[in-house]
């Protein structure tokens, strides 16, 4: 299946997943600045959402693209992915935290 190698898409392809993946981190870490989980300026865990999201999604992207699904699904896909990435490092932070209370106390 050559014409499923990443190598071979175009920059617009890779535009639309790393997007996609991205602004599922943006969408996550603006949720937890409306409940005020993190300061709006707190552009570290901004930067690491993001990244952490793209890291995800991209690797959704690829791996539906893999399967044969239409671009459409694999950038709604990607997005979900970036999101849900985000959303699972949340929970795994307030468990370890949960844990090292238990620990300290």
């Amino acid at each position: 299946m050559p014409e499923k190698d990443p190598t071979s898409w175009h920059l617009a392809t890779w535009a639309l997943a790393l997007a996609m993946a991205m602004g599922g981190g943006f969408v996550n870490w603006y949720a937890k600045v409306k409940v005020s989980h993190t300061r709006a300026f707190n552009l570290l865990e901004l930067i690491g959402e993001m990244v952490t999201s793209g890291f995800v999604g991209i690797g959704v992207f690829m791996t539906l693209d893999g399967f044969g699904q239409p671009p459409s699904l694999c950038a709604a896909g990607a997005g979900i992915g970036g999101h849900m990435a985000a959303r699972l490092l949340f929970i795994l932070e307030r468990l370890i935290e949960q844990k090292l209370k238990k620990v300290a106390s």
